[in-house]
């Protein structure tokens, strides 16, 4: 292994190959993960709490490749995946609960064109702070089934969290336990906002105490192609999808690697079904009343991804916005990068976690 790889979390193809193991993909992976069961499908890499006691089971060989190529195997606690049938999709869902007495839940929802293994940073800096995650795969993202990269309207994306949030009221005391707390990278972001200016028009509690938004999208960049006129009437008159271009998005270049060359999840089109969607969606939001939810935001300034100037100011009069962190040298991708930019963001998160609740 060299020195470039040690810094990732994630394995290699190579190393996989060496294991034995079979890479993950789309098409076969997902066959393997069982319906979601927190007392029957948990991997337990360290001894649990006796609360949380039961028999762990070897994983399907398949999983076992998925798990140790985004270096899930190095967090601590336990490790529950599977599957829930949710508004037309089937959702590959991950929970991981810490060695020690859980303190409360994240909800981690990940970014366009992207899928949760690849936030095991986060999720690693959660648990040792003795809070569970649980991660969902988009639509058409990861091991979740449905158009790769794409969505009919980003309503779906609302049914999808409802659906995962009734699973998880309806689980055994111990697990998944309150406060609950959100963190949204990008279009994880934009899924937190929605839900939560939706639940207050609706006179409604969020599902969630506080936000941490992480690069979060309203309005995509001004220098996205799609982004004018002329280049929305292209997208509505092709309707093919259209090839990704794999943009740096941050300043890790052994993240960057990984991502383009080694990771067998990455969708290789951007879905024109998604770009329609979310030109849909923006008006509605800027046609919500502002709400209470309290909200930190972690944003790079080189971001050239969303338009982060006009979306910093949208969550200042839709939200009460706690705290702004600013990472000079930070681009859109926060969660991979580079550690010395990374720093005031890991700093940060464990003042979120554990900042009063009356905040």
């Amino acid at each position: 292994m060299t020195r470039a790889q040690k810094r990732l979390p994630f394995a290699s193809p190579q190393q996989l190959k060496h294991l034995q193991l079979p890479l993950p993909n789309r098409t076969h992976t997902p066959k393997s993960l069982p319906p979601l069961d927190i007392f029957h499908s948990t991997q337990s890499t360290n001894s649990a709490p006796p609360a949380k006691q039961h028999q762990p089971l070897s994983p399907d060989p398949a999983l076992q490749g998925y798990r140790a190529l985004y270096g899930l195997t190095e967090l601590p606690g336990t490790h529950t995946q599977g599957v829930l049938s949710l508004a037309g999709f089937k959702i590959h869902v991950q929970l991981f609960e810490p060695d020690t007495v859980s303190q409360g839940t994240v909800w981690l929802l990940h970014g366009y064109l992207e899928h949760s293994a690849l936030y095991q940073p986060i999720i690693l800096e959660i648990l040792q702070q003795g809070f569970s995650v649980i991660a969902y795969d988009l639509p058409g993202h990861g091991l979740s089934d449905g158009k790769i990269a794409s969505i009919q309207e980003f309503a779906d994306y609302q049914r999808v969290l409802d659906g995962v949030r009734e699973w998880a009221v309806a689980q055994p005391a111990g697990h998944l336990p309150l406060p609950w707390l959100g963190i949204g990278q990008s279009t994880g972001g934009a899924i937190w906002m929605d839900h939560c200016l939706r639940r207050a028009a609706r006179h409604q509690s969020a599902m969630v105490s506080r936000l941490l938004l992480l690069s979060p999208l309203v309005r995509p960049a001004k220098s996205a192609w799609w982004h004018n006129a002329l280049g929305l009437a292209l997208v509505k008159q092709v309707k093919r999808d259209v090839p990704r271009l794999f943009r740096r998005n941050n300043h890790n270049p052994e993240f960057l690697r990984f991502v383009r060359l080694s990771d067998p999840l990455q969708p290789r089109v951007m879905g024109t079904d998604w770009i329609v969607a979310l030109t849909r969606w923006i008006p509605l939001m800027e046609m919500q009343p502002p709400c209470r939810m309290p909200v930190w935001l972690a944003q790079g300034a080189r971001d050239q991804t969303v338009d982060w100037r006009y979306n910093h100011e949208f969550i200042r009069r839709k939200f009460r916005l706690q705290t702004t962190l600013i990472l000079e040298e930070g681009s859109h991708q926060l969660i991979n990068e580079r550690a010395d930019i990374r720093h005031a963001l890991t700093a940060l998160i464990p003042a979120f976690l554990h900042a009063d609740g009356s905040t």
